[in-house]
C-alpha cells in the first residue's frame, strides 16, 4: 500500500494517559499494561474512551522522532505518554493525568502492517513535511486503530500518524 500524506485541521481532543520513560526495546511491553490502566480508570468512572488509543511522542533519541535534537539522558529512552480520548475533561488520578491533543494543523500518514515497520512510515512523514516546508509544531502522536489482541494478521494493524506543523 502506497503512502498518503496529507496535511489536516484537528480540533483539540480531551484525553487522559500516563506519561513514562522507557527504553526502546521495551516500549511494546509498556504500552499494553499503560493503555490497560487508562481505560479501567476511564470505565471507573462510569465513561467509555471517546476514540482509540494513542501514543505521544515527546522526545525519542535518534530517528524521527528525535524531535529536538538533543540525547535523552540515558542515550536510548523514549519520554511517551499512552492515553485514550475521552468526551469531555476529566479528573486525574495519580498517575493518570487530563490534559488534551492539541488543535491546529497536522501532517499525517496511515500506517498498514507490523508495528516493527513503523520507523520507516515516521521517516518517510518527516522527509515529505521537508519537502513541502512543513515545519514541526509540537509533539506527535500514534492512533492505533485497532487492537492486536483482537487482529492477528499483523497486515491489517492500522496506525494513524498525526504530526503537528506549521
Amino acid at each position: 500500500m502506497a503512502l498518503e500524506f496529507a496535511t489536516k485541521q484537528l480540533d483539540a481532543q480531551p484525553i487522559l494517559g500516563i506519561r513514562t520513560v522507557v527504553t526502546h526495546d521495551k516500549i511494546g511491553e509498556a504500552m499494553g499494561p499503560l493503555f490497560g490502566e487508562v481505560f479501567g480508570y476511564i470505565q471507573q468512572s462510569g465513561q467509555q474512551p471517546a476514540g482509540m488509543p494513542f501514543t505521544i511522542y515527546y522526545h525519542m533519541d535518534g530517528g524521527p522522532l528525535d524531535t529536538d535534537g538533543e540525547e535523552c539522558a540515558d542515550g536510548g529512552s523514549i519520554d511517551m505518554e499512552c492515553g485514550m480520548p475521552v468526551a469531555a475533561p476529566m479528573n486525574e488520578s495519580g498517575r493518570i493525568q487530563a490534559s488534551e491533543l492539541p488543535a491546529g494543523k497536522v501532517a499525517t500518514v496511515t500506517h498498514m502492517g507490523p508495528y516493527d515497520n513503523l520507523p520507516q512510515t515516521w521517516s518517510a512523514l518527516t522527509e515529505w513535511m521537508e519537502t513541502q516546508g512543513l515545519e514541526p509544531a509540537g509533539a506527535p502522536w500514534e492512533v492505533y486503530m485497532n487492537d492486536p489482541g483482537a487482529e492477528p494478521d499483523q497486515s491489517k494493524w492500522r496506525t494513524d500518524i498525526f504530526f503537528p506543523v506549521r
